[in-house]
């Protein structure tokens, strides 16, 4: 299960108090800063962010391929383990 996602955006445009303006495969897209993590800009004014998953569904009304993925959580069913009856070395005893 992909829980973040990285995106790279072709275009920084604004900042408000709350948001990004950026441009993501030619689409204008407001970002809510609380949500994004390591908001990056790079000098020709792209860059990149991690968003959650459920906000990349959100805005671009699709699921987030693999290789875009920046936090995959597999979820297991651990083994069980038998208990132990007894700790004590029987040679230390007196």
């Amino acid at each position: 299960m992909i829980t973040k996602v990285c995106i790279k955006f072709d275009k920084y445009y604004h900042s408000t108090k709350l948001s990004h303006l950026v441009s993501i495969y030619g689409i204008e897209v407001w970002l809510p800063k609380k949500y994004c993590q390591e908001f990056t800009v790079n000098k020709k004014l792209g860059g990149h962010t991690i968003i959650p998953t459920w906000l990349y569904r959100l805005k671009f009304g699709c699921e987030p391929n693999e290789y875009e993925a920046a936090t995959i959580v597999e979820h297991h069913t651990p083994e069980k383990i038998e208990k132990v009856i007894s700790n004590e070395i029987n040679e230390l005893k007196k």
